[in-house]
């Protein structure tokens, strides 16, 4: 079996574009053309998720935005009142955590808060105070926050009457139980 070239631009990489103009494309007859047609697609699809991803290339995080990051998101929660240590069925560490992602420039996966005290009990049905301790900390830097969050709830009512945060350098020393 023979392989005849059936076309005569089949070995050139570049050809004139047959749609009336005089710019040149790349030969989908030639295999190289070929390789950089689907290498400039996969390159254009990268390019598209790193402009739309702009944390892929961080690994972690400054110590002064983490601070700002911090700070700007105790603020935001204190304002809304939406979320307290004892709601959300256990999540708000994780609430706590996307809102510091969302003010500072890091990636969310290197964020950390951990619940540094006993686990807060909800006051939903009965109203009353919600308190716990939150550490934070970031991979990239050594800087650590702890967070104590007293929280108000009347009985049976959505949302909080106030929700404090406090927030001391360092992380949240361990609290004993007094268990043995």
């Amino acid at each position: 079996m023979s392989h005849d070239r059936e076309h005569p631009d089949d070995d050139r990489v570049f050809v004139r574009s047959n749609w009336g103009t005089n710019r040149y494309i790349y030969n989908a007859r030639n295999p190289v053309g070929r390789v950089l047609i689907v290498g400039s697609l996969l390159f254009a699809a990268g390019a598209l998720y790193a402009l739309y991803h702009p944390d892929l290339f961080r690994s972690g995080w400054e110590g002064d935005d983490l601070r700002t990051a911090v700070t700007g998101a105790t603020t935001t929660l204190s304002q809304e009142k939406q979320f307290g240590p004892g709601s959300a069925a256990g999540l708000f560490p994780d609430i706590v955590k996307q809102e510091i992602a969302r003010h500072g420039h890091g990636p969310e996966d290197g964020l950390t808060v951990t619940l540094a005290s006993n686990t807060p009990e909800s006051s939903l049905w009965d109203g009353g105070p919600e308190d716990a301790d939150y550490s934070v900390t970031a991979r990239g830097t050594d800087t650590a926050f702890c967070l104590h969050v007293h929280a108000m709830q009347r009985p049976k009512a959505m949302g909080y009457d106030t929700v404090d945060f406090t927030v001391d350098d360092g992380t949240c020393p361990a609290e004993t139980t007094g268990a043995p």
